[in-house]
């Protein structure tokens, strides 16, 4: 899928997983989902790459310990649903 939010994400995904998988493991899953998503075109895949993606975070859900790249990811991975959705 070519889209700035996801292109960006994908670039965090593996960063925040680094920093901060210890205390939030679901953070591979995550990457994996963004990873799958850079990676398809097709739209019925995205569809539930998407809701997967919205049940592990749930629903972009930030924990209090987010960091400025943590939140980036989440509110670029956010808008690429929703621009999906529209």
């Amino acid at each position: 899928m070519k889209n700035p939010y996801i292109d960006q994400a994908a670039e965090l995904a593996p960063l925040i997983e680094r920093v901060h998988g210890e205390h939030h493991p679901e953070l591979t899953r995550v990457r994996e989902l963004t990873e799958a998503i850079a990676s398809t075109d097709d739209g019925s895949e995205l569809t539930e790459l998407f809701a997967e993606l919205r049940t592990v975070t749930s629903d972009y859900t930030l924990p209090a310990d987010a960091c400025e790249a943590y939140t980036g990811a989440y509110e670029n991975l956010k808008a690429a649903d929703e621009a999906l959705s529209a």
